[in-house]
């Protein structure tokens, strides 16, 4: 079999694998990025591209994105390709008064991070997004809110890899690996076989699968988000709107098994993107459907009725089509990001679920960082891949 020999191999071609790929490369670092399929073939193809901090769990994935929104601006400059990343503001929707404590604490822990988010009253809302609905309440504006085409992101990032000297080995999966005792020597794929001083685990919804194989237990899940998109209709909203009710969903699924709502019931909250096209990307439903990527009549009947509920003009502009994609849910809602002890020379960099966009950037510099020896430039103990019991007794 054909051999590659580099200084990292990582596993998944998606956002975060791509990141992973930009950092090493940029450090001087020869790398080979292994993927069963193509570039953004999977969860990165299949989303949104909110690049934001105020919809993000307070802690450390918020400390995580804010750094990520930093950095984001460099990387984005450094491609040779327009992926759509802009500034637009995002605005988070009250449509009950009493979510207003909760919702100005997580803004208060926004703002603890240098990022302004500010409650508007109706009368301000309304100046800023004339055609929400008026029964809205108000709503809390991060103006430094961004959106970015997750496709074109993950695309660009690998294409700067490659120009960097990154071996790209595509609809290559793996078939094996070969262990050193508790080190990996190499990877095998369906092309050749990859050797490496250190790998990158970055498979997304497939990870824990492929972490099973070396005797990690990643407890990870795919969790199916259906998603709408428009006909062109350019200036019915600016900002990225995102009601409160995104956030309960996407933090807790256990409440849609004991709901009585049938939105609840489909993990349904409102979001829309304006895209760089002048079409909007309406969500969304959060579900656990296995590896089944087919939308539903329910799920988009309810994205459009309660997008239109709170943009009634959407009433008149047209669906152009729907898709759905899975993203990689942890048990415990944190991705993980580290280096195992079981394996020494294995990073894991997985499990983002709905923040993989934003969060790529930030993933990329720290997985350099682990690569390196460097202190990370956000402490991500309580991220380690370790953190989910022994070692799988069928391992391999």
């Amino acid at each position: 079999m054909q051999e590659t020999r580099v200084d990292i191999a990582i596993i998944g071609g998606g956002i975060i694998g791509a990141a992973c790929a930009w950092w090493l490369t940029r450090r001087g670092l020869k790398v080979a990025v292994v993927d069963a399929r193509q570039p953004a073939a999977g969860t990165s193809g299949a989303c949104d591209g909110y690049v934001s901090i105020s919809s993000k769990k307070p802690g450390v994935v918020m400390a995580l994105a804010a750094r990520s929104k930093r950095l984001y601006p460099e990387v984005v400059a450094d491609l040779a390709r327009d992926v759509e990343y802009r500034t637009a503001g995002g605005l988070l929707l009250v449509e009950d008064p009493a979510t207003l404590p909760e919702l100005e604490a997580r803004a208060a822990g926004v703002r603890d991070f240098g990022f302004d988010m500010r409650f508007l009253d109706r009368a301000a809302m309304l100046a800023r997004e004339p055609r929400l609905s008026p029964a809205l309440h108000g709503a809390f504006h991060c103006p430094a809110e961004a959106i970015v085409n997750p496709y074109l992101m993950t695309i660009g990032m690998v294409e700067r890899a490659i120009e960097r000297g990154a071996v790209a080995l595509w609809d290559a999966p793996v078939t094996g690996f070969e262990r050193d005792g508790d080190r990996l020597r190499a990877v095998e794929t369906a092309k050749c076989r990859v050797v490496a001083e250190q790998f990158v685990l970055a498979g997304g919804v497939w990870s824990g699968e492929v972490a099973a194989r070396l005797g990690l237990e990643i407890p990870i899940v795919p969790r199916r988000g259906e998603l709408v998109v428009t006909a062109r209709a350019p200036g019915l909203a600016r900002h990225y709107l995102m009601s409160a009710t995104y956030i309960v969903a996407k933090a807790n699924p256990e409440a849609a098994e004991s709901s009585d709502d049938p939105l609840m019931r489909l993990g349904h909250g409102f979001c829309l993107e304006p895209n760089a096209l002048g079409q909007y990307i309406l969500g969304s439903t959060r579900s656990f459907a296995g590896f089944d990527r087919r939308v539903t009549a329910e799920g988009i009947r309810a994205i459009v009725t309660e997008a239109v509920r709170r943009l009634p003009a959407l009433a008149k502009v047209p669906v152009l089509r729907t898709f759905a994609g899975l993203r990689p849910y942890m048990p415990d809602k944190k991705p993980v990001i580290g280096r195992s002890a079981r394996v020494p020379n294995l990073i894991v960099a997985t499990g983002h679920e709905g923040d993989g966009i934003c969060l790529s950037v930030v993933t990329g510099e720290l997985v350099a960082d682990l690569v390196q020896a460097r202190a990370p430039a956000v402490a991500i103990d309580e991220l380690t891949p370790d953190r989910f019991g022994a070692a799988l007794a069928s391992a391999a």
